[in-house]
């Protein structure tokens, strides 16, 4: 049954409502909400781009010994021992920012106000949590796309709800998101659809500026533009569609169960 209260800021009884809550949380806490996606992103660019970089050059190092002597396990694998650590840790540093954020958003709209301390402390204990129900995830998906390729849309929609849920339910994981996107499937496919579509808009209009700047300047300051491009969309887009995520979490659990905003207090 689904409980929707006017007054509530996560929970809506329609589309506009969503819309209307969702970009009225990013208005009121994005300062600190960017703070943190800047805090994260910044060192997440530091070590993956440096690192993306020695692992395409050891790689093309090992094709051309490979061209010349016998395949070992050295020249097969060169570059993923030092690539994939530094993938880890930025995996669970951008973890650690989208659960931060959304615990922002969850403090903002039951009036706790969006400490930076707090939010980061709770994120850091729910990340570990999340990284595990993200790698259950994958073979998940693996199963549904190789049924077929709709099926893998279906799942990935539903799992876009989770690190909410792993925020603010315990022990909750997969079958939660499934249990609370099929509430009401028009409503979950309505707002997941939004979230992708602008994310997939926004992806869209990156690449063509930045493949402009490849071809205007493809130099050092075209590289270092691209860069600072790259990293201010995923610094606004962790903003904006992590909050967007939290409220169609909201919508989605009203209509599973008696739910509102003073549930997460």
């Amino acid at each position: 049954m689904t409980q929707f209260y006017p007054q509530d800021p996560l929970v809506s009884g329609d589309f506009n409502g969503w819309w209307r809550r969702s970009v009225w949380l990013i208005r009121a806490g994005w300062r600190p909400m960017a703070l943190v996606q800047v805090v994260v992103t910044v060192p997440i660019a530091a070590i993956v781009i440096p690192a993306f970089s020695r692992f395409e050059k050891e790689q093309a190092e090992a094709h051309r010994i490979m061209e010349t002597t016998d395949l070992t396990p050295g020249l097969i694998f060169a570059g993923w021992t030092s690539l994939v650590p530094v993938i880890v840790i930025g995996s669970l540093l951008y973890l650690l920012g989208q659960l931060a954020v959304a615990q922002l958003v969850i403090s903002l709209a039951t009036g706790r106000g969006t400490a930076l301390g707090p939010a980061v402390a709770t994120a850091a204990r729910r990340t570990p949590a999340l990284l595990g129900w993200f790698l259950l995830a994958v073979p998940v998906l693996l199963i549904s796309l190789a049924l077929c390729f709709f099926p893998a849309i279906y799942v990935g929609a539903v799992i876009t709800i989770l690190p909410v849920v792993v925020l603010v339910e315990r022990r909750r994981g997969i079958g939660r998101c499934f249990q609370l996107f099929n509430a009401d499937l028009g409503l979950s496919i309505a707002r997941i659809a939004t979230i992708i579509g602008l994310t997939f808009a926004a992806s869209l209009a990156l690449t063509l500026v930045t493949t402009l700047v490849d071809v205007v300047a493809p130099n050092l300051i075209g590289t270092s533009l691209k860069v600072l491009l790259e990293t201010s969309y995923y610094i606004v887009s962790g903003v904006v569609v992590t909050t967007m995520v939290v409220t169609a979490y909201a919508d989605m659990r009203s209509r599973h169960e008696r739910f509102s905003s003073a549930d997460l207090i």
